[in-house]
């Protein structure tokens, strides 16, 4: 029952929140690629600058440990909804883009200091105004679930 109850959640919330799915699917296959056995960041100039905030293990924890936390949320929110937990599910989904936001800024930064022309740059600001735009869709799902609750039954 529950499974099913899953499948139902996501299939009737997917389509208003396909973006946030999509960008929480980037970021763990990103992370992922970053535990390969290849140096990612020292194949290129454009990576330097995230290389010396950190190193690849500790963004591919961050990238993974946030697209995890983002679908558990998206989980939350579009299956259990009606429970006393669901109503924070806008908040953590809130929380979870502006995270999100805070990679897809630092690879934006990283490559715009590498002074290099890559496509990159056509990618990667991208995913962080559909997070922005995230963010705010979230933080107002946050505010009406806050009113409903403020008003009462």
């Amino acid at each position: 029952m529950v499974i099913l109850r899953v499948y139902r959640g996501i299939h009737d919330h997917f389509p208003a929140r396909r973006s946030e799915w999509v960008l929480a699917g980037i970021m763990v296959v990103w992370g992922w690629i970053l535990f390969g056995p290849d140096e990612t960041f020292a194949r290129s100039v454009s990576w330097a600058q995230m290389a010396a905030l950190a190193g690849e293990g500790t963004w591919a924890v961050w990238a993974i440990a946030t697209g995890v936390f983002r679908f558990a949320a998206l989980i939350v929110n579009g299956t259990f909804h009606d429970t006393w937990y669901g109503r924070w599910s806008p908040h953590v989904r809130m929380v979870a883009s502006f995270l999100s936001c805070f990679l897809w800024l630092q690879i934006t930064f990283g490559l715009l200091a590498a002074e290099t022309t890559t496509t990159g740059l056509a990618v990667y600001p991208g995913l962080l105004v559909l997070d922005l735009m995230n963010v705010v869709a979230a933080a107002s799902d946050a505010a009406k679930m806050d009113k409903a609750r403020d008003d009462g039954p």
